[in-house]
C-alpha cells in the first residue's frame, strides 16, 4: 500500500496539552503572581517608610514653623503665634478676671470651646478675643516705636524680675511647676525663654504710657479753667427730700375701663401662668391716684425743710434724674422748695435746697499692709517695737505685703479717697480727728482682709484729683487712640476669621448706605472687586489698615496676668 502523504501547510503539528502541562502552568503563574506581588510589597514598605521618615522629620520643622513663622504682621513686622498667644491669653483671662461673676449672663462658657460659642450673630467668643488680641498688639508695638522714636529709655530688668517672681507664687499656689504654669496661663508653645522678649515689649509700653502721664499732667490753672466751664459736675449740693407715693387701685373703681370678656364670656383675669394677673388700673384711675397725691405733695412743701430726708454731700452723678435741674440750678438759693413729679413712678418728690458748694475735703497719703491672715495686730505690735517711724512702717509693708494682693511700693497709697476704700478703712480715714502718724488694724466682719494702715497727711482736696485725671484721661486716651490708629495689621496666612466678617459688614453697611443715599438699588459697578471687599491683599492674607480703641475690656497693654487688685485705691 504506498504510503499516504499529508499537506505541508508551513505550521506546526498542534500540540496536545495534558492535565501535567495544566498543572506546570499553574505552578508557574502562581510564581509569578508571588513574586509580583512580593516587588509592590517592597515598593509599598519603602513608600511607608518614606512617609514615616518625612513626617517625623516634619515635627522640627513645624515647630519652627510655629515659633518662628508669621502668624500676622503690625506695621508689617511679623507676630509669630507665641507672641500672639501671649496676648490672646492676656485677653481672655483679663476678660474672665474683669467680668467672672457675669459671663454666664453673656453665655461664655470658658470650658468649653470659645469657637463653638457666639459672641454676636456673627463673630465667635474666640473671633472677639483675637480682635481685642490684635488691639493690644497695635497698642503696645505702637507705644514701643513711639517711645523710640521720642528717645525713650527704659530699664525693665527689675520689673520684668517682679512680673515674673509673681508668676513663680501664682504657679506655687495652684500647685504646678513654673513651666506648666506659663503653657496653661499663656499657650501650649510657651516657655519663660520665649516670652521673655514679649513680657520685656509690654513693659516697656507701660513705663511709656507712665512717661506721658507725668508729662500730660494737668497744671493747677488748667484745673481751675476746666472747673470753671463743668461747676455743676464737681459741686456737691445739700438737699431735703420727701416722696409721696400715688395709692394705685388693685381692684377696679368707678373710674375702670369697661371689663374685657373672655372666649368663654367671662372677665379675663388671670395670666399667662394661670395665677390671677395683677389689676392694671386704667389712665383715669392713675390721674385721680396721682391728683390725690400731688396735693399731699404740696401740703409737705411747707415743711419739707425741716422733716424732710437730709442728703449732704452729693454730686449731681448721684442723683436722680428727674432732680438734678432743679438743684443744680444757677438761680437755686438756700430755702428754696418745689415739687417734682415722676410720671414712670407715679409719686412726687418734695425738695427742699440748703446749699450748693465745691467739695474741698482732702485725700489721704497712707502706708498700708493687706494681711489675708490673723496676724494684724502682730504687724503693728512688731513696728511699734522698733523705730516706730513712716521708713520703718514702709519697710514692715514690703516684708508683709503680698505682691499678688498689693503692688504698692513700701504700701504707700496717696490721694486715697475715703468713699473709694473698704466701708470701715474709709470711715477711719473720714474721721475728723485723724492726724499724721496715726496707725490702726482695721478688719470688718465678712470680709477676708485686714489692713495694718498708717496716716501720712491728708492729700488733696477731692476735687482737685477728680479733675486731673478727668484731664490726664482724656489727654492719655487722645494719644494713644491716635498711636494706635497709626498702626497696621495683615493677616497673610488668614488665620483670623474676624477681618473678614469685619470688611464684609463694612461692604454690608457701606452699600445699604448707598442705597439709602440713592433711593435705588446698587447694581454694584462701583464695589470694586471682590477681593477689595474682603479685605484680602495681593498674595491672598487678609489686612486691617486702622486700629481704633478697643470696643471690649480686654487686656490693652499686656501688663501681666495679675488677678484684679484687692489693695485699697486712690
Amino acid at each position: 500500500m504506498p504510503k499516504k502523504e499529508t499537506q505541508n501547510s508551513g505550521q506546526e503539528p498542534e500540540k496536545i496539552v495534558t492535565k501535567y502541562d495544566l498543572k506546570m502552568q499553574r505552578r508557574k503563574e502562581l510564581k509569578e503572581k508571588e513574586a509580583r506581588e512580593d516587588r509592590i510589597s517592597r515598593i509599598v514598605g519603602i513608600v511607608v517608610v518614606a512617609a514615616l521618615v518625612c513626617l517625623v522629620a516634619s515635627f522640627p520643622i513645624r515647630n519652627y514653623l510655629t515659633l518662628n513663622g508669621t502668624h500676622i504682621k503690625i506695621n508689617g513686622e511679623p507676630v509669630t503665634r507665641v507672641e500672639f498667644d501671649y496676648y490672646y491669653h492676656l485677653a481672655v483671662n483679663s476678660y474672665i478676671n474683669q467680668y467672672g461673676p457675669y459671663l454666664s449672663y453673656f453665655g461664655l462658657d470658658v470650658n468649653r470651646d470659645l469657637a463653638s460659642q457666639m459672641y454676636s450673630e456673627t463673630l465667635t467668643w474666640k473671633d472677639y478675643f483675637e480682635e481685642q488680641t490684635v488691639e493690644s498688639l497695635k497698642k503696645s508695638k505702637g507705644l514701643v516705636r513711639e517711645a523710640e522714636s521720642a528717645g525713650f529709655s527704659y530699664d525693665t530688668t527689675e520689673d520684668y524680675r517682679v512680673y515674673m517672681e509673681n508668676m513663680e507664687n501664682a504657679a506655687t499656689e495652684t500647685g504646678t511647676t513654673m513651666k506648666q504654669y506659663v503653657k496653661d496661663f499663656f499657650g501650649a508653645y510657651a516657655t519663660e525663654a520665649r516670652l521673655k522678649p514679649y513680657i520685656e515689649e509690654s513693659l516697656l509700653a507701660d513705663a511709656y504710657v507712665q512717661h506721658l502721664s507725668e508729662e500730660k499732667t494737668p497744671s493747677q490753672e488748667q484745673i481751675e479753667e476746666y472747673y470753671d466751664g463743668h461747676q455743676e459736675d464737681f459741686d456737691s449740693v445739700d438737699y431735703r427730700v420727701s416722696t409721696v407715693n400715688a395709692e394705685l387701685p388693685t381692684e377696679p373703681t368707678e373710674l375702670a375701663d369697661p371689663a374685657e370678656e373672655s372666649s368663654e364670656g367671662e372677665e379675663g383675669t388671670e395670666g399667662e401662668s394661670g395665677t390671677e394677673a395683677a389689676y392694671e388700673p386704667s389712665e383715669a384711675e392713675i390721674a385721680a391716684a396721682m391728683e390725690k397725691a400731688k396735693a399731699e405733695a404740696d401740703k409737705l412743701a411747707a415743711s419739707v425743710m425741716t422733716d424732710g430726708e437730709m442728703h449732704e454731700n452729693t454730686r449731681k452723678s448721684s442723683v436722680t434724674y428727674l432732680l438734678t435741674d432743679w438743684l443744680f440750678a444757677e438761680e437755686r438759693k438756700a430755702g428754696d422748695t418745689t415739687v417734682i413729679e415722676d410720671t414712670n413712678g407715679h409719686r412726687y418728690y418734695v425738695v427742699g435746697f440748703e446749699k450748693r458748694y465745691r467739695d474741698e475735703k482732702p485725700t489721704a497719703a497712707i502706708r498700708v499692709t493687706v494681711t489675708t491672715e490673723d496676724n494684724g495686730q502682730a504687724i503693728l505690735d512688731e513696728w511699734k517695737a522698733g523705730e516706730a517711724t513712716e521708713e520703718s512702717f514702709a519697710a514692715i509693708c514690703d516684708k508683709y505685703n503680698n505682691p499678688e494682693i498689693t503692688s504698692l511700693k513700701g504700701g504707700l497709697l496717696e490721694n486715697a479717697v475715703p468713699s473709694s476704700q473698704p466701708e470701715a478703712l474709709g470711715a477711719w480715714l473720714e474721721d475728723p480727728a485723724r492726724k499724721e502718724g496715726d496707725t490702726a488694724v482695721i478688719s470688718q466682719e465678712g470680709e477676708e482682709y485686714t489692713y495694718v494702715v498708717y496716716y501720712v497727711k491728708p492729700g488733696e482736696a477731692r476735687w482737685i484729683l477728680e479733675i486731673r485725671n478727668t484731664l490726664l484721661t482724656e489727654s492719655l486716651t487722645e494719644v494713644v487712640t491716635n498711636i494706635m490708629d497709626a498702626q497696621t495689621m495683615e493677616d497673610p496666612n488668614n488665620n483670623l476669621a474676624y477681618v473678614k466678617i469685619r470688611a464684609q459688614e463694612a461692604a454690608a453697611s457701606e452699600s445699604s448706605a448707598q442705597e439709602s443715599g440713592s433711593g435705588e438699588a446698587s447694581d454694584g459697578s462701583d464695589q470694586g472687586s471682590s477681593d477689595e471687599a474682603s479685605g484680602q491683599d495681593s498674595d491672598g492674607g487678609q489686612e486691617e489698615t486702622s486700629g481704633g480703641a478697643s470696643d471690649g475690656d480686654g487686656e490693652a497693654s499686656g501688663e501681666g496676668q495679675e488677678s484684679p487688685s484687692e489693695e485699697p485705691q486712690g
